[in-house]
């Protein structure tokens, strides 16, 4: 029976049991079908493993991990790449090692812990330095650019980007090159700038005709540009160029961003019947290709259509469609973040399994001479042995120290980025649908003996939800700082009349962002849990610095729990990770009356 892919039958296209030949049929899918690279480069996996071909293998592996990361599949491509690292070390080829390296900070980035992501790069840079590995400067310093940019580091952005260009000239890598001006591009506001560098990105296209991609890239960055400046017919000339080069290409993904992107040029053109044509063809790629980021996307456009031409049914039908695809989009990121998460701790777990398995070996080495050292030297030998043993057991005390420290850091930084996404959705959805709501409400209903008196309610709403979003969010807390971002949080609380919180705290200097972020959450962490759980009506929270430590206090006036019954929640649970995170030290007090959480979080943590 015949194995089909992709429309035809494998044995019609590769010999099975050629490396070479399936390897370039999964390479020829790389720009287009990341379904179909990965099917032919399991069979390429499969072969290369038979014929006991190390670099086949490892040329496999990665780009069976360059396919997951761009379909998704990140738990999946974190046990490749970790799988090929361990190949790479065992057979000493340190270039490969400071790729994967490289491939495993992409999937922490792709994930969103961007810290993870940088440890990595800063390790494949020095890594790179110290074996001469000059080919892959280039590539470290562009990713070393954009974990900066995901942290809004802007100046060291910028200044690994110009390393980057730099040493990427002399390697002669043009398309790293484009990517660097894009980048470059991306990190100023002002026109003139971001003109400099798409001219720049241009000029790189013209020496290498091949680069399609990029040139779909750079005219998508270029129509965008054009149409802010009010450039209308030249926008839409290189939207349309850019439109017919990824369709000739088969570059699909790109294809229905173009159409979404281009639907807005001709709304602005008030050119509505084309604009709904190029809408309907970005949807049916988004369906076929199932991404319902894109999909959510798209949908929102349709709403910004039908609100452009005043159907506001409509409008409202497809915010709500949105809404309801982005909630399915961060479902199946939630997932893919537990498989991520379980795979990491898998790998960990089985380093530990190794490490102990090196205990039992170098235990029995230590009985066996033992034996010996009886006849020879028992009590000198015999102290050197128990020495090396205790060394042993510390090591693997340390290591799992250290990967329990990782895994909360993992699951700390999963939370957070959950609660921004979170947070977005609250602004981007509700918010604007309440928006919406009160133009209908102003349209239809302003002459209505209720109107007033609805259009306050909607005011209340909108408000309220605002808070809530601001108080997940603190995004300020670089700019004003931890006490004032706390301030305010307190403020709103305070504001809808249910809850009193007071505040106090003698803090005056100004800490690291992790540390600041982290007791941010703690405390919104443990009011949260107090409204929910507490049954009273007010809280006072203390945050007092010390010499070498934080001292905070939480209590309520709730009817508190038996602490000899309670079962640690979600909220307690995560309460008491953050604060093991922090190497703090937590006390819980509660009776009849009170409810009193002690906290100690050392300064030398930051």
């Amino acid at each position: 029976m015949s194995i089909s892919f992709s429309g035809i039958a494998l044995e019609n296209i590769v010999n099975p049991h050629d490396f070479n030949t399936i390897f370039n049929r999964a390479l020829s899918f790389e720009k287009t079908y990341n379904d179909s690279v990965l099917y032919y480069a399991d069979k390429a996996l499969e072969v290369a493993i038979k014929d006991g071909n190390s670099q086949d293998q490892l040329d496999v592996l990665i780009l069976i991990v360059t396919a997951e990361i761009k379909s998704g599949k990140l738990a999946e491509a974190i046990q490749h790449s970790i799988r090929a690292d361990e190949l790479a070390l065992r057979t000493k080829n340190t270039g490969t090692h400071i790729d994967l390296m490289i491939y495993i900070g992409i999937i922490y980035q792709s994930m969103g812990l961007s810290s993870r992501a940088l440890e990595y790069f800063l390790d494949a840079k020095n890594k790179a330095f110290e074996n001469n590995y000059v080919q892959k400067e280039g590539d470290i310093h562009y990713y070393l650019a954009s974990v900066y940019d995901d942290l809004n580091e802007s100046e060291l952005c910028r200044d690994n980007l110009l390393i980057s260009i730099s040493r990427l000239k002399e390697n002669n890598k043009i398309k790293w090159i484009f990517k660097s001006y894009i980048l470059l591009s991306n990190l100023y506001n002002n026109i003139d700038s971001i003109n400099k560098y798409l001219t720049k990105a241009e000029e790189v296209i013209e020496k290498d005709q091949s680069m399609q991609l990029e040139k779909i890239t750079l005219l998508n960055n270029q129509a965008l540009l054009n149409k802010a400046m009010g450039n209308l017919t030249l926008s839409k000339a290189q939207y349309n160029e850019a439109i017919k080069i990824a369709r000739q290409s088969g570059f699909q993904n790109y294809l229905s961003n173009l159409y979404n992107n281009y639907a807005y040029q001709l709304m602005a053109e008030h050119d509505y019947d084309s604009a709904y044509i190029v809408l309907k063809l970005a949807l049916n790629l988004a369906i076929d290709l199932k991404d319902t980021d894109l999909r959510a996307s798209i949908y929102d456009s349709y709403s910004d259509f039908f609100s452009s031409i005043k159907n506001f049914e409509k409008s409202l039908a497809y915010k709500d469609s949105s809404i309801v695809s982005r909630r399915e989009y961060q479902d199946q990121q939630r997932i893919q973040e537990s498989l991520f998460l379980s795979a990491v701790f898998e790998t960990e777990q089985k380093e530990r399994e190794l490490l102990k398995q090196e205990n039992q070996i170098t235990r029995l080495w230590v009985f066996a001479i033992s034996i010996l050292a009886f006849f020879v030297a028992a009590i000198g030998l015999g102290f050197y042995l128990r020495q090396k043993l205790s060394l042993s057991k510390s090591k693997l005390v340390s290591v799992e120290k250290a990967k329990a420290l990782g895994i909360a850091e993992a699951l700390i930084q999963g939370q957070d980025d959950e609660r921004k996404r979170l947070a977005m959705d609250l602004h981007d959805g509700p918010v604007a649908n309440i928006g919406v709501l009160r133009f209908m409400v102003d349209g239809y209903f302003q002459k209505h003996a209720k109107y007033h008196e609805v259009i306050e309610s909607i005011k209340s709403i909108n408000r309220q939800v605002r808070e809530i979003s601001h108080r997940m969010l603190p995004a300020h807390i670089q700019e004003q700082g931890l006490i004032l971002t706390i301030q305010h949080m307190i403020e709103t609380i305070n504001q809808s009349g249910k809850f009193k919180v007071d505040f106090q705290s003698n803090i005056i200097s100004r800490h690291s962002d992790k540390l600041e972020t982290n007791i941010y959450y703690l405390i919104y962490e443990l009011i949260n849990n107090a409204i929910k759980h507490s049954n009273g009506n007010s809280i006072f929270v203390q945050l007092i610095e010390q010499e070498d430590r934080f001292n905070l206090s939480v209590e309520d006036n709730g009817n508190g729990f038996d602490q000899t019954q309670v079962k640690d929640g979600i909220g307690l649970r995560n309460i008491k990770t953050r604060i093991d995170y922090l190497g703090g030290r937590l006390e819980l007090n509660s009776d009849e009356q009170t409810t009193l959480f002690i906290i100690e979080i050392p300064t030398d943590k930051s």
